[in-house]
This record gives C-alpha cells, structure tokens and sequence, in this order.
C-alpha cells in the first residue's frame, strides 16, 4: 500500500490539471491515460476524486469517485458526499462510543487484538510483576472502550496470582473514560482501583505526571493504536516522558505512511484510501446493524481519513507512521526496541504491529 517514485510522478499530473482547473472531462481522460503507466490502475480515479473534493469541486469529485466504485472507498465517500455536499469529517472522532464498539467487532480488530495479546502474553512471561505481592500498576494510554484492556488483564491472570490490580488510564474521551472504567468493574473478579486522567498523552500538565509517578513501580505500558495522533516531533519527547515512568512499554500501531509525505500528494492520499478503505470494508463485512455500520464509517473512519487528506501537517490529527520511523522515534526518546512483532499481515507486508520497548533510563 505504498506508491514508488515513478507513479508518483506520472500521478503528479492529475495534481498539476486539478490545480489549474482542468474541466471534468479532461481529468477524466487524463486518469484512464495514466491507469495504464501505473501499477494500480484505478487509484487515479480515486487521486482526481479526492483532489476535487478537496477543491470544492463536489459533484465532479462524485462523479469521478462513482467511474471506480469497485475500490470500497471511492464507493463510501462517494455516498457521502452525495448526502453531506461537503468534503468535511461529519463528527468529532470518539464524541460518542457507538462507533469505536462497532470498530472493535469487526475481524480485523479482533485479528489485531489476537496478535497484540500473544505479543503481550509473551512479555509477560519474560517480566514478572515488578511488586511481589502481585499488585501490579499498569499504565494505559488510550483504553478506548476497555475492551483490549481486559483482554490484556485476563491473560495476565492466567499468569500470575494476582491479587488487585492498579490502573492508571490516559484516555482523551470522558466517554470513553467513563465506558473503560465501566467495562473493567464489570468483568474482572478481582479488585481493581483507578487513576483516569482525562487528556491527550502529549498535553498531560507537570501536576498529572507527579501523580503517575506515585503510583511506581509501574509494570509496563500499554499504548494500543494510541499515539498515532501527534507527529514525530512530539512522539519523541513525549516517548522521553513515558521512558521515566516505566521499564517497559508496548507499543502497538498500525503501518501507514500518515505523518512525512506532505499534502495532496499520490504517497499520502494512495496510504489514507488503500488502508483506511480497507478497514471501511471490514465495517461492511460486521454484524452490526447498517445505522451502526454508518455510523462507525462516517464519524470515525471518514472522520480521521478526511482530516488527514484535506488538512496541512499540523492539523492532520493523525500520524500513523511507518515501523521503522517508529524505531527511530523510541530509539531518540529513550527506549531500546527489544522486539517488534507484526499483529497483522496483508501480502506479507505487516499492516499493523506490536513493539516492545525497554527504558534506557530506568534500566
């Protein structure tokens, strides 16, 4: 799901006639040319569409989007412009909780989450608890509804005799808060106490950070597809922060190049509708119902995919980014990386993974 330099180039041409007006038929004659220099052909279709949106072009960006409406989200947003008459997210992404249990019942997040829990599972095994009366405290950062997070704590049990468990959550969403919160009290059988703390990683003030490090030894953290949201400048010193609180971390994100290649161009815009039109087509495949089914595509995956697209870098507000700049974050903010473990694989490309991470500062 990456595009090489020379069909960058030949898409760059779409870009140019787009910038200067080109009339609809044009840009269509242009795509069908240029489908048969590049390795995916249909992907024109969908780079004129959304440069037109993005241009306020709205009925030819529809109009092109609809020519490849065999590609799920030219198809998707297609609809949805029709029905908004604007390329502009329709919500706030995790405003309410009903989208993000949708996300969590499809099989690729139960597909990531098996993979995620066996990368946890084998970490645990290697690191006891650090307190051995077995009262751990676990920091997690972005619990989302807390269905991975009991996920984690009922493996851990199966490991250790753990009496009570402590944990610090970090999560943006009060909704969100709330539900994990929730969640947890209800499914676990033994005590388990909190620390919410309600904002985003990067904005948590000097008096939170006090009161996370009162509750050390801190046995690891979990940061599940949950860092994405801030760029590689901020990753680094925030990663810093969170290499003072514990030894370990696990690091759990997904393989986009969402954060370096600047705006409109064919990296970015081929990464946001190949991987997100993915994920949308999984959605589809769920067993929820077709409002919940909308609902989770339209403000929660268009929500992110459109700020990504039509936003300069600094308003992206998400980041997703490539394993390897991931390494070169943790690596500069103080983590070694001791192992990173793909959770799940398209075409033998890892499209989401799990990095364990160990503190240089409190080794």
């Amino acid at each position: 799901m990456f595009i090489d330099r020379t069909d960058s180039e030949q898409l760059n041409q779409i870009q140019q006639a787009v910038n200067d007006r080109a009339d609809l038929d044009k840009i269509i004659e242009l795509c069908k040319t240029i489908s048969h220099q590049v390795k995916d052909r249909q992907f024109p279709l969908t780079y004129a569409g959304i440069l037109l949106a993005s241009a306020h072009r709205i009925s030819e960006a529809i109009s092109v989007l609809k020519l490849g409406v065999d590609r799920t989200f030219n198809q998707v947003l297609a609809d949805y412009l029709i029905e908004t008459q604007a390329f502009a997210p329709a919500a706030t992404a995790f405003a309410e909780t009903t989208p993000y249990d949708v996300w969590t019942q499809t099989d690729l997040y139960q597909s990531q989450m098996s993979g995620t829990l066996k990368a946890i599972a084998n970490f645990a095994r290697r690191t006891p608890p650090p307190a051995v009366n077995y009262h751990p405290t676990i920091i997690d950062i972005g619990p989302g509804n807390g269905t991975l997070l009991i996920e984690i704590i009922k493996q851990l049990l199966a490991l250790y005799p753990i009496e009570s468990i402590h944990l610090i959550l970090i999560e943006q969403s009060p909704e969100m808060l709330a539900a994990a919160q929730k969640y947890c009290q209800a499914s676990l059988i033994i005590p388990i106490t909190f620390t919410p703390i309600c904002c985003r990683i990067q904005e948590i003030e000097p008096h939170q950070w006090a009161i996370i490090k009162e509750q050390q030894p801190i046995w690891f953290v979990n940061a599940s597809l949950s860092l994405h949201h801030m760029p590689k400048e901020i990753k680094v010193p925030t990663m810093a922060m969170l290499a003072n609180l514990s030894t370990y971390c696990l690091l759990s994100d997904a393989h986009y190049n969402h954060d370096l290649p600047e705006k409109d161009t064919p990296e970015l815009i081929y990464s946001v509708t190949e991987n997100y039109g993915f994920v949308i087509k999984d959605v589809l495949k769920s067993l929820a119902s077709e409002t919940d089914k909308k609902l989770c595509i339209n403000n929660f995956l268009l929500t992110e995919a459109i700020n990504i697209i039509k936003n300069d870098r600094p308003e992206r507000g998400d980041y997703h980014t490539l394993i390897g700049e991931w390494q070169e974050i943790a690596n500069r903010g103080q983590w070694e990386v001791i192992e990173t473990t793909p959770t799940v694989s398209l075409s033998e490309r890892p499209f989401t993974f799990t990095m364990e991470l160990k503190s240089k500062l409190l080794t």
